[in-house]
């Protein structure tokens, strides 16, 4: 007895150690598009998915490494540094170091890793589904049944992965990604010089596609798959995976975007009046831009009559906190379209006031005037 307690503190001590500890870190790498050039940098990795993504697994303790087709530096733009979370990345982790020298397909293990994360982006379209030792480090993930993640347009790098009985991976998975809607929406910049849409691209690869409203968070987990429609579900994606790694993810306040967009999808199911209340609780939670570029696009996109009269309300208590002629002039057609005839002429009344030289000035008239 006295020698199995003697081995028993002995067990216990070396598992507290800190060079156990390190050895048991979680391992995740992260792959990112090397497709973009300081000329097309939309056709790049998306930076700001990578820091959120970087910055939850860092947070919780996983040791992450920055794989690329080609390997080496990556552009890092400076669009966002005003964002406090963009700071963060880039002087309180390695990962600009990393950035500098990203590891290539071709030289990474998957052995060495306990889980695999792909980060969108235009580029992830282009480079990401045809470049070979990418989809051999991916297929070994599958192959050894470890945790693979995709977000936004990172799935993209999946529509070419099988498994050992020649199947897809996504085959018969539900499956998420960025959406034709989105991709119509907002990459007009681009879609022309896509070589497929991924949602089209997954249905064909026998994917059971599940999908958000547009701009609205989704993940879909399916067994060791995770899979994330846009930007705003890239935190949660990465949280998803902590799971699937055994880590506990810690208590964090959601980023700004991510909050906005999960108000909005609040606000949906319970009632727009959420906007206001939250709006006016803590201001400093969400990003009004992020609201009105919601509100201004999901009356257009919504289809049926149910659908657009719930995105007009949205788009209605948005326009109480933003103050921008574009957006008030959406707002008066929607109003007029669904008939709401004295709410767009009040809101009319109130646009001379505010805008009285905007150009779209007479044609608004003409609008509300008819209907008079």
């Amino acid at each position: 007895m006295r020698f199995t307690f003697a081995l028993l503190v002995a067990l216990f001590a070396t598992l507290s150690s800190p060079g156990f500890a390190d050895s048991a870190k979680p391992r995740v790498a992260v792959v990112v598009s090397s497709h973009g050039t300081p000329e097309r940098e939309n056709l790049g990795y998306d930076l700001e998915e990578l820091a959120q993504a970087y910055l939850v697994l860092h947070r919780n303790g996983v040791t992450v490494d920055l794989i690329s087709p080609k390997g080496g530096a990556l552009l890092v733009h400076t669009k966002k540094d005003d964002l406090a979370y963009m700071q963060d990345f880039k002087n309180n982790t390695p990962a600009l170091t990393q950035l500098a020298a990203t590891i290539a397909s071709a030289d990474a293990d998957a052995g060495d890793y306990d889980a695999v994360l792909v980060i969108g982006g235009n580029g992830a379209m282009f480079d990401l589904p045809t470049h070979a030792a990418t989809t051999a480090f991916l297929t070994s993930f599958a192959a050894h049944g470890k945790p693979v993640a995709a977000v936004c347009h990172g799935p993209a790098a999946l529509v070419n992965v099988k498994l050992a009985d020649g199947s897809f991976l996504v085959a018969g998975k539900r499956v998420n990604s960025f959406t034709n809607l989105e991709e119509q929406a907002f990459g007009g910049d681009v879609i022309d010089e896509l070589p497929f849409l991924l949602e089209d691209e997954l249905k064909a690869r026998g994917a059971v596609y599940v999908k958000n409203a547009p701009m609205l968070p989704y993940v879909a987990v399916d067994g060791k798959l995770i899979t994330a429609q846009n930007p705003m579900a890239v935190p949660d994606a990465a949280e998803a995976l902590l799971v699937q790694l055994g880590v506990t993810p810690a208590a964090r306040t959601d980023f700004k975007d991510e909050a906005t967009m999960k108000l909005v999808q609040e606000a949906r199911t319970a009632g727009a009046y959420l906007i206001d209340v939250a709006l006016k609780k803590e201001p400093e939670l969400y990003d009004l831009n992020y609201l009105a570029l919601y509100g201004f696009y999901s009356y257009k996109l919504a289809s049926g009559q149910d659908a657009k009269r719930l995105e007009l309300e949205i788009m209605q208590a948005v326009g109480r906190h933003f103050d921008h002629p574009m957006y008030s002039a959406s707002l008066i057609q929607a109003l007029m379209e669904q008939g709401f005839t004295a709410k767009a002429q009040a809101e009319f009344v109130s646009f001379k006031t505010r805008f009285p030289d905007d150009e779209n000035l007479a044609a608004l008239a003409d609008l509300v005037n008819a209907a008079q």
